[in-house]
């Protein structure tokens, strides 16, 4: 196949059938092994400011100092007896830290709501996006639940999704401004070599044979957190694991791996975090 035409090897992304059977490259082949998690929360936020040491998270529970940043802040106290209201509310990204899995929302209703900014984990995001998050900013909608951080109960957003309803959906914002190797949908196949949940990367070898459309590509490319496709959730590690994948190619010329997912495209395993206390 020329430049610019799929190679017989390659073949368009189709969405993952619950009913197809994958066979297994290898039956000595070793499925992604589960590390022991440590949440170690944001860098210089939630892991440290949460307990009243160090720096926290300053606009989050109380106002905190220094502007985005701050110094023992904690959460926010509900009043003694607090009933949590059955509506859904309205609010503002106040912060999200898309790696770390939380974020703040501000909500508009605060004649009703006792706190200044209310806690969202990703798993209570509505999204069609294969890595869940939120925009700073962004407007949403969410409905609220009592939880209990570090020993004082505070709200926690739950059903969060645009204003109306409508599932978050950044994932496609972003994918239209990738530039591709074959095209966005053109799948190749290879081996992951190694994916380091900590550290955030893992490198893939792709399968030899492939003809592209560009310059340059390397036998083995470099995949990030953001584009493991789990199916919402966060990877875990992985080592010699057969996967499939898109190719893309950075502003400053390097070649990465998108949505990487299984053969045939299911999701790849994920790893199980707990919520940050």
């Amino acid at each position: 196949a020329g430049p610019g035409r799929p190679h017989p090897r390659q073949r368009a992304l189709r969405p993952a059938s619950p009913h197809a059977a994958q066979k297994p490259a290898s039956a000595a082949q070793p499925p992604c092994a589960a590390m022991p998690w440590v949440w170690k929360g944001s860098p210089k936020g939630w892991g440290k400011g949460f307990g009243g040491k160090g720096k926290g998270y300053g606009g989050g529970w109380s106002g905190g100092k220094g502007g985005d940043r701050g110094e023992g802040a904690k959460p926010q106290p509900l009043p003694e007896g607090y009933q949590v209201p059955n509506q859904v509310f309205t609010g503002t990204v106040a912060a999200y830290y898309k790696f770390q899995g939380y974020g703040f929302v501000s909500p508009d209703q605060k004649d009703i709501l006792p706190t200044e900014k209310v806690f969202v984990f990703w798993k209570s995001i509505k999204s069609t996006d294969r890595y869940p998050s939120l925009m700073k900013d962004s407007q949403v909608q969410f409905t609220v639940s009592v939880c209990e951080k570090q020993g004082v109960k505070t709200l926690q957003a739950e059903n969060v999704s645009l204003p109306g309803g409508a599932p978050v959906a950044l994932q496609q914002e972003a994918d239209a401004k990738k530039t591709y190797v074959g095209g966005q949908h053109l799948r190749y196949t290879g081996t992951l070599k190694f994916f380091l949940p900590k550290q955030g990367y893992g490198y893939i070898k792709i399968d030899p044979g492939f003809q592209y459309d560009k310059e340059g590509v390397p036998e083995e490319i470099r995949v990030e957190s953001a584009e493991m496709n789990c199916g919402g959730g966060n990877p875990q590690y992985c080592e010699d694991v057969k996967v499939e994948f898109g190719i893309w190619q950075t502003t400053r010329g390097a070649f990465k791996g998108y949505n990487v997912t299984l053969p045939g495209g299911a999701s790849l395993p994920q790893m199980v975090a707990p919520e940050p206390a």
